[in-house]
């Protein structure tokens, strides 16, 4: 007698489960008609023209340019943006003086978010690397660009008291600038004054010696060296690692990477002992797409001050 009732309780706590499961469901499918119905409803009112997503999400693109830089794979936005409410209240806007910066992916897994924590702030609408993607590409340098988010397409970040989950959001965006790999580089150059750097127009690797010892021995392939670094990230300047390592120099002519990333291996190869140089090299040398351990987000060019000495 005891068993049958723990069986029937436990069957009436899976119906209850499911009930509510199902409850839930219902309620979400509900809110994201009401949240269509209300995303055209203020479209009409305010005599806005808005293409719309099989997710939900409704954009316009104000283009400045036709013929502007569009974003591909890897490059990095910067742009301003605000969000709003449909009766008019802010409820997340920029930081006065922090850019916020969105690189552009293969998919939302090719950007960690602690690679972002780390550097800068996260673009606030996951569903803005849609309308990058083909085939619509819509997105140029300069652009306006306005957002329509229904809840079910917004980032769990942006949910507070001001912007609860179950509303659509309007955001507002600015894009200021676009910038490839090889941009961003130039730009860090120029900024930092960096003269005289030789660049490998094949795989992009710009290097020029800051002490030289033209009389000590070159670094022969396949020797363990000696070397202190210090590594920075091009797109802020900050630094994410220091420190002196050993690293096995493999022929930079190779595939092979040995110990360390090929933009690193590739600028120590070029040193004699007791040299310093300045290597910059694009994120096909470095981490690329997968980045590292927090510290790098993918599609990172790095700046790297190294000296090299004998093991």
């Amino acid at each position: 007698m005891k068993g049958t009732l723990i069986l029937g309780l436990a069957v009436s706590l899976a119906v209850t489960i499911v009930a509510c499961e199902q409850t839930e469901e219902a309620f979400q499918d509900r809110k994201t008609r009401e949240n269509n119905a209300e995303i055209k409803s203020y479209l009409l009112a305010n005599n806005i023209k808005a293409d719309s997503l099989r997710n939900g999400l409704f954009y316009t693109v104000q283009t400045a340019n036709s013929t502007a830089q569009k974003p591909q794979i890897g490059d990095e936005i910067t742009l301003s943006y605000i969000a709003r409410r449909f009766d008019g209240t802010i409820v997340d806007s920029s930081q006065v003086g922090v850019d916020n910066v969105y690189i552009r992916s293969y998919s939302s897994t090719d950007i960690t978010a602690s690679g972002y924590v780390m550097t800068y702030r996260f673009n606030p609408v996951p569903s803005f690397e849609e309308i990058l993607t083909t085939p619509l590409e819509k997105v140029r340098e300069g652009d306006k660009v306005t957002l329509f988010a229904p809840w079910s397409v917004r980032g769990s970040g942006d949910v507070s008291l001001l912007a609860p989950l179950y509303i659509p959001i309007r955001y507002d965006l600015n894009i200021l600038k676009v910038r490839t790999e090889d941009e961003q580089i130039e730009d860090f150059v120029a900024l930092n004054k960096i003269t005289g750097l030789e660049k490998n127009t094949d795989n992009g690797l710009r290097f020029v010696r800051t002490k030289a010892y033209p009389d000590s021995a070159l670094i022969p392939v396949n020797t363990t060296v000696s070397v202190t670094y210090t590594g920075r990230l091009i797109r802020n300047g900050k630094q994410f690692d220091t420190g002196t390592i050993d690293v096995s120099v493999v022929d930079p002519t190779s595939t092979a990477s040995g110990s360390v990333v090929k933009g690193f291996n590739d600028g120590i190869a070029k040193l004699r002992y007791g040299e310093k140089a300045i290597i910059i090299f694009p994120s096909t040398l470095g981490y690329s797409v997968a980045g590292s351990a927090g510290k790098i987000p993918a599609y990172s060019p790095l700046y790297f001050e190294i000296e090299a000495k004998r093991k």
